[in-house]
């Protein structure tokens, strides 16, 4: 039986952009999935909500988004069973159109 073998892939860090992002747009084709990773200003002051600086686009197909999202949800969960419940403001559920219950409690 043939051995398979795993090929290294080696990233040149200094060329990688190291992003920290506070806001998510995320949209969906029938072909992939495409997220917009932004940052809001950091002393936002007035009436209506700041608006983030646009980062970065990320796009990916659907299985592969479906996949993230998998791993990305198991590796909070190991978290949170480690060092409890990471909180989240009420009002965020209901601005998502989500709930509390989709996070599988």
């Amino acid at each position: 039986m043939p051995t398979l073998e795993r090929s290294a892939i080696f990233v040149n860090e200094s060329v990688v952009p190291d992003i920290y992002a506070d806001s998510t747009q995320i949209s969906t084709t029938p072909y992939g999935v495409t997220m917009t990773l932004g940052r809001t200003p950091p002393h936002h002051s007035g009436p209506t909500p700041p608006i983030a600086e646009k980062l970065t686009v990320v796009r990916m197909s659907m299985e592969h988004a479906k996949v993230i999202a998998m791993l990305l949800r198991k590796q909070l969960k190991a978290f949170e069973r480690a060092n409890g419940e990471i909180p989240l403001p009420p009002e965020l559920y209901t601005t998502l159109g989500v709930a509390k219950e989709d996070w599988g409690l």
